[in-house]
């Protein structure tokens, strides 16, 4: 025990917290109020809606981003936008609205190749289906997610701690550890702390459920310093409440009832239906016995979060929209597969053609016994260079769309970079061509010159 609370001390002592938060709230509101552009309005907007720790005055927030980006025509903007808007419905355990607002956003990442933000907007929809209970399908996502965030430290150590809380969710405990320590890590990795009380609270969980009861303890105690450096709402109210949970197994009455309230309070501050349950359900069974009255109170809260969060209407309304969008999905990966094959053929063509017109030229320049004349080069080099570039368009366009965004000002703007190389190395393999083809026309005419004149000489001897 002692090596393990030796450990947990030297683990958490490389953790440097600071107020982040509120510094970043400061230098965001004077840049809202400084700025006199619109899109980094935007962008500002959706920023302090993350930080925001109400959620009335996040959603409100978020909403004014949206309807600004909506206005100017900013579609990176609205994407990101409509993904706040989908967290604060999240967070609020909103599901059907949340579920709405990120396909919304997904499709228009989608159209602009924002493949980070992809990675974003994905791992919140496979939060939705956590929530649903559907773990394979969570854990889809997140793997989707994980796989478009490469190098983004922050981001993954966010994703790898939902991973953890969906292993946990199916008691495999083994991969919940492997997540939630990447999750830590990567946190570490990160500049940024803020919610880094989800790996710690998730590490704090299973240690409890591995008997670790200090270590657990510890934990949870460094996550809520977290989540009070960070001033975030919504961590201390889970930190809050795994911790009242800890201290009511071990029948410490007075710590899990102050805990208790303390994880209720911050809940009901951020509209958090899902924690004011079982916040709401913990603080009934400390007072069950003792006063019926207060467990009958918090009862009630409790299981009216729970009906906001679980009527039938709700839960059919997401699985519909769930359908749906695996639906759109298939579709997608279909057209992909499809535009995928047509290109592979074009490819093929574009190489058989300029294959053909190689063969064409050489065959012109290798002949002993054909003159050419040089536009029929020139026409010949002129169509073999337009191939060519096709041909080296076809192959480059799917990493060239990543780079650009698909802009297609970007993409022009490569092509013609690319063919800035191409036609000065058209000119000299040209002008290389037409030098031998001349010299060749030459060679073949002194030869039926010479010939001719022997012809002619042998006539005039026999006369």
């Amino acid at each position: 025990m002692k090596k393990s609370l030796f450990l947990l001390f030297f683990i958490l002592s490389a953790v440097r917290i600071s107020g982040q938060v509120p510094q970043h709230v400061d230098s965001l509101k004077r840049l809202l109020f400084g700025t006199r552009e619109d899109t980094v309005k935007v962008m500002t907007l959706v920023n302090l809606s993350f930080f925001d720790q109400s959620y009335q005055h996040g959603l409100d927030l978020a909403e004014e981003a949206l309807s600004l980006a909506r206005k100017i025509k900013y579609k990176k903007g609205e994407a990101e936008s409509l993904h706040q808007v989908a967290n604060q419905c999240l967070d609020a355990s909103n599901y059907p609205m949340a579920l709405d607002y990120y396909l919304q956003s997904l499709k228009i990442k989608e159209a602009i190749n924002d493949r980070s933000g992809m990675g974003r907007t994905l791992s919140g929809i496979g939060m939705i289906y956590l929530h649903q209970g559907d773990f394979v399908n969570s854990i889809h996502y997140m793997h989707q997610a994980e796989s478009l965030l490469h190098g983004n430290y922050y981001r993954l150590a966010y994703v790898y701690s939902n991973m953890g809380i969906v292993y946990a969710r199916q008691a495999k405990l083994d991969s919940a550890l492997k997540y939630y320590q990447l999750s830590y890590e990567y946190f570490n990795l990160s500049k940024e702390k803020y919610q880094l009380n989800l790996a710690l609270d998730g590490l704090g969980v299973l240690q409890l459920k591995m008997g670790n009861t200090d270590l657990a303890l510890g934990y949870f105690r460094e996550a809520i310093r977290n989540g009070k450096s960070n001033n975030d709402t919504l961590g201390l109210s889970e930190s809050y409440l795994r911790i009242a949970e800890l201290y009511h197994s071990h029948e410490s009455i007075d710590s899990s009832l102050f805990y208790a309230n303390r994880a209720l309070f911050y809940a009901q501050r951020a509209n958090m239906l899902q924690n004011i349950s079982e916040s709401g359900s913990l603080l009934s069974k400390i007072y069950q016995g003792g006063n019926d009255k207060e467990a009958l109170h918090f009862l009630q809260i409790s299981k009216s979060a729970e009906d906001s969060i679980y009527n039938r209407e709700k839960t059919i309304k997401i699985q519909n929209m769930l359908f749906n969008e695996k639906e759109r999905e298939s579709e997608i990966a279909e057209r992909q597969k499809k535009e995928a094959e047509v290109r592979k053929l074009n490819i093929q063509y574009a190489l058989i053609a300029f294959g053909i017109i190689s063969f064409i030229i050489l065959f012109f320049l290798l002949s002993r016994s054909i003159i050419v004349n040089e536009k029929w080069i020139s026409f010949f080099g002129v169509l073999g260079l337009l191939v060519a570039l096709e041909f080296v368009n076809l192959l480059i366009h799917p990493s060239l769309a990543a780079i650009t965004h698909e802009s297609p000002l970007l993409m022009l703007l490569a092509l013609v970079c690319l063919a800035s190389v191409l036609i000065p190395l058209h000119h000299r393999l040209e002008k290389w061509i037409r030098e031998k083809m001349t010299e060749k026309n030459r060679r073949i005419r002194l030869a039926n010159a010479r010939k001719t004149i022997e012809q002619l000489g042998g006539k005039e001897e026999i006369q």
